[in-house]
């Protein structure tokens, strides 16, 4: 286990120890899944879940004392603004996530609520961890980003989650809400943009478009396109 500890002289452990092993903080995100879905008596939507199993040491803090675990992260919630000539300005509402299986097809998975969810890196300003996620997203250069999105728009307001999960185990999120300007054309231009019945991706007709990523393409969101 890679982590540190600060002892007293009692030899006692009693000030907190950060854990950065991976399989731990993996562990411990999976523990609240079950232990909220389990109190709910329904499961967290999809996108909560997603983030909280990408939780990493680099975007997540995992303090145990006395036996007690703090788990806490940071996110980013944005919503997808377009505005192409000729066809007008829409906004890209996510209702669904997919990860293909390559003998079974696409599993699927309702989004919940009408925006994009990301972890952001401990100590990374939102805008910042914006400009990262899409240019991991959408696989182009900085340079490049700046093609792909017009403008990216930090809104002030804070929320902040904190929930005992069991009474070992709390959680922290504290999310911060933004917006980014682009185009569809950008977005096609980038080769992240398909139509879901290209993917064979089934989404009970509530999306028509997705944004297919990850290094293997094996990720997708797909998504409603509204007039903004």
């Amino acid at each position: 286990m890679n982590s540190t500890r600060q002892e007293d002289p009692s030899g006692r452990h009693d000030r907190p120890a950060l854990i950065k092993d991976q399989r731990i903080i993996t562990s411990c995100a999976l523990e609240v899944i079950d232990a909220i879905r389990m109190q709910r008596g329904r499961p967290l939507q999809p996108r909560d879940r997603m983030a909280l199993k990408l939780l990493t040491p680099r975007n997540a803090a995992l303090m145990v004392k006395e036996n007690h675990r703090h788990l806490a992260c940071r996110q980013v919630s944005f919503e997808i603004l377009t505005d192409d000539v000729g066809m007008g300005s829409y906004r890209l509402i996510p209702v669904g996530v997919h990860v293909l299986n390559p003998d079974r097809g696409w599993w699927n998975d309702d989004y919940g609520i009408r925006r994009f969810l990301w972890n952001l890196y401990l100590g990374e300003d939102p805008i910042e961890g914006m400009q990262r996620i899409l240019e991991r997203l959408f696989k182009v250069s900085p340079q490049g980003l700046r093609t792909l999105s017009g403008n990216l728009d930090m809104q002030q307001a804070e929320h902040d989650i904190q929930a005992t999960v069991r009474p070992d185990l709390n959680l922290y999120i504290r999310r911060h809400k933004g917006s980014v300007e682009t185009s569809l054309r950008r977005l096609s231009q980038a080769q992240a943009l398909y139509r879901v019945k290209d993917l064979g991706i089934d989404t009970a007709g509530q999306g028509r478009m997705a944004l297919v990523f990850g290094s293997n393409r094996r990720y997708a969101v797909s998504f409603a396109v509204e007039r903004a």
